[in-house]
């Protein structure tokens, strides 16, 4: 088990991503959350965030200064980050863009310490909270074949029973492509299905790139690691424990009727498919032991993609709605508000260090690249507050920007790397 790759590297102008860049290109008009709901990131195999980063990245990109208001498991230092960056890189980017993507919403870390078992611990310890965040993302992952059934089974159980409670998962896809893990040569490529993405009741989000973020929308491919330096491939494929549910069925029906190029045989046709959706991958600017570093994995699209989530369920709480909870059977049932991404593969294994002949390709519509590709955000929103009228939306989004007070645009001093 181990995170889904975040490398630290530095990256074309032209290509990196700060929350204004996500802002732009994916539609955000407004990143007002609320204080009344709430939102989550999983850490394990020693993350530690630094609340010292998190402040120096605020100030950097003119966001408003806030903390994290609860830490569970108690691994939050900026002394760690120093010593040991590495430590550090995953649970300040997961911390870092969540919070810049919905702003005013309470943030929890937690640490899982339960390595043998830790997305179980984790489902479980939310589903007994009293008051759950609602919003969760998890940006690490395993191997189905190094799984027990009986465990991806449990976490399973726990949750469809968090998404009854109006409580929404997503997970990252992975950075190795469908081998999902680093082979060293293609005698051992092979389709292994990355847990806990595969379970049906999260929403899994692929990784997304592109040569310039300029024009909203346009330009995007499947990040592939062996394309224009992307470093990591978006994971995808198909469960070979869970069968596709009922709401996917006809979307993994018409991509294999669509594609072009049907795939080498090895993976479970009839399983679930992921993942579902995507955002972009590559190039993420995040302070880690005071210096600003470049950071890829799908590892950055996962809480970019669940910060949105909390950004709709504020809108739906100001409006006395209820939130939105498990996501994917409104999302097979809404393609149109997503970016469709019909060109790339997943061949190959971060850093292009092997490619396969095992992989998927794009095409219109769903795929296990990207899934039905990138969240354009003022759609989604669009979509997933359909069950209120206009005006009713348009007041909620009104008293809460009144709530919130102004960014502060200090800028602090920080090292390029």
């Amino acid at each position: 088990m181990g995170r889904n790759r975040t490398i630290s590297q530095k990256a074309p102008a032209s290509n990196l991503i700060t929350p204004a860049v996500l802002n732009s290109f994916y539609q955000i008009t407004s990143n007002t959350g609320s204080g009344q709901v709430s939102q989550a990131v999983f850490e394990t195999s020693g993350q530690t965030y630094s609340p010292q980063d998190l402040s120096t990245f605020q100030g950097h990109f003119g966001l408003p200064t806030e903390a994290v208001a609860k830490d569970v498991g108690g691994h939050s230092s900026g002394l760690t980050c120093e010593l040991n960056p590495n430590s550090c890189t995953e649970a300040n980017l997961d911390v870092q863009y969540m919070m810049a993507i919905s702003r005013t919403t309470p943030m929890t870390y937690f640490y899982e310490g339960n390595e043998e078992d830790p997305f179980v611990a984790f489902a479980e310890a939310i589903a007994a909270e009293k008051s759950p965040p609602l919003v969760n993302s998890i940006s690490y992952g395993s191997m189905e074949s190094e799984i027990a059934s009986s465990t991806m089974e449990a976490f399973n159980t726990e949750v469809m029973k968090l998404g009854t409670m109006g409580v929404s998962v997503l997970v990252s896809s992975g950075d190795d492509g469908v081998a999902n893990f680093q082979v060293q040569s293609k005698s051992q490529c092979a389709y292994n299905p990355s847990y806990p993405a595969t379970c049906p009741y999260v929403t899994a989000v692929g990784a997304t790139y592109a040569q310039s973020w300029a024009v909203p929308g346009k330009g995007e491919v499947v990040c592939q690691s062996n394309v224009d330096n992307a470093v990591i491939t978006s994971g995808g494929g198909f469960s070979t424990l869970f069968a596709a549910p009922t709401y996917q069925q006809a979307a993994i029906k018409s991509y294999f009727e669509n594609v072009a190029t049907q795939p080498k045989r090895g993976y479970s046709k009839t399983g679930r498919g992921y993942p579902d959706v995507a955002l972009s991958g590559f190039g993420y600017e995040v302070v880690i032991a005071d210096s600003l570093y470049t950071v890829c994995g799908t590892s950055c699209s996962a809480p970019s993609v669940a910060g949105m989530v909390s950004l709709v369920n504020a809108i739906r709480q100001e409006a006395g709605a209820a939130p939105l909870g498990f996501l994917n059977p409104m999302i097979y049932q809404h393609a149109s508000v997503f970016n469709d991404v019909t060109q790339g593969e997943n061949q190959c294994t971060a850093n292009a260090q092997v490619c396969c002949e095992q992989g998927f390709h794009a095409a219109s519509g769903w795929d296990p690249t990207t899934g039905f590709g990138s969240v354009d955000y003022s759609k989604f929103k669009a979509a997933f507050t359909a069950d209120l009228d206009k005006a009713t939306v348009k007041a909620s989004e009104a008293r809460l920007a009144a709530k919130v007070a102004r960014p502060q645009n200090d800028q602090n001093e920080l090292v390029v790397v």
